[in-house]
């Protein structure tokens, strides 16, 4: 359908993870694909809304989201699936501080890799992923593909409507 992001089948998942470069780059598609957030918003995530003090995976990540002159919160589960691939990127993370003395942690759960102090940028994250999926041919499927996907999977997993709304920062039903 002309103007909307293609839904990724469980093969081409499979694929574009295999053409990803970096563990990084591998999250920022799984955490597209397993909370339904636009780019923008995976991009933003914070160390802390993810990690607990002690170093695991929280069980919810929070989302604050500003519609029009409202805040709206979003408490997305995280997936199982998605809490492995965390817990490894944070072992690799912690590796890496250990083994380089110089290395200061970033806040960011996707930090740019010339100023780990800032996250990625959007159109940064927007190139690695079209490049991925151009990569191995995927036509039609952009960053609002993982959301897509995801939103797509859970109805059909039979998710209520009503909490896939609040999950997706959707207003009503109808967008």
């Amino acid at each position: 359908m002309p103007g909307k992001a293609k839904v990724l089948g469980s093969k081409e998942i499979q694929i574009v993870l295999k053409v990803l470069k970096t563990p990084r780059d591998k999250l920022l598609f799984a955490v597209g694909l397993y909370t339904g957030l636009r780019i923008s918003e995976i991009i933003s995530i914070k160390m802390s809304a993810v990690f607990t003090t002690s170093g695991g995976v929280k069980n919810t990540l929070k989302i604050t989201r500003l519609k029009k002159k409202n805040t709206v919160y979003s408490n997305i589960p995280i997936h199982p699936k998605l809490r492995e691939q965390l817990a490894s990127y944070k072992d690799l993370l912690d590796a890496q501080d250990q083994d380089d003395r110089t290395y200061s942690p970033s806040p960011w759960l996707f930090p740019s890799t010339d100023t780990p102090e800032s996250h990625i940028g959007r159109i940064r994250a927007h190139n690695i992923l079209t490049e991925a999926f151009d990569s191995v041919n995927i036509e039609g499927a952009s960053t609002h593909s993982m959301r897509r996907t995801c939103l797509t999977n859970m109805s059909r997993a039979g998710i209520p409507l009503r909490t896939i709304q609040e999950i997706s920062g959707h207003s009503n039903l109808g967008q």
